[in-house]
């Protein structure tokens, strides 16, 4: 089974990375994506700034990617555990990444955004994916520790 687990700054927890794997342990997974997006859409206000930021922040990313990888694999021996960062809007990313890696299954966490951050962020991620993936969507409640 080839599962994606999205990652952001809030779902990075431990807590949410630990509920995630139990749950591809269960599945008996054994490829594992890890996604992070780097979401540009808060980096265009100053076009030139946002550039060169967006290199230095993919750049770090890249690393603490990496080393997480890397730790997890030591965790997960049985797992085939791999990373990967894209740029763009994150609603498209995860699902371009889900049927370009023929994820099975994809999960991701929520944000329990109020009624007006929900506006100000231009909807749910997860509505988004699971009205287009074509697989299926797990999402974790309150991913922080």
């Amino acid at each position: 089974m080839n599962i994606l687990v999205t990652l952001d700054s809030l779902h990075d927890s431990g807590a949410y990375l630990e509920k995630s794997f139990k749950l591809i342990q269960k599945l008996q997974g054994k490829q594992v994506l890890l996604l992070d997006v780097v979401d540009t859409a808060e980096l265009e206000t100053i076009e030139a700034v946002a550039a060169t930021f967006d290199e230095e922040l993919v750049a770090s990313k890249k690393v603490a990617l990496a080393d997480l990888v890397k730790e997890l694999q030591g965790r997960y021996p049985a797992l085939a555990i791999t990373g990967s960062i894209k740029s763009g809007n994150p609603k498209s990313c995860i699902v371009k990444a889900a049927k370009d890696s023929q994820a099975d299954l994809v999960i991701s966490g929520s944000h329990h955004y109020s009624n007006v951050e929900y506006l100000l962020y231009h909807g749910s991620v997860s509505a988004y994916l699971a009205k287009h993936l074509p697989c299926d969507l797990f999402i974790i409640k309150n991913p922080v520790d």
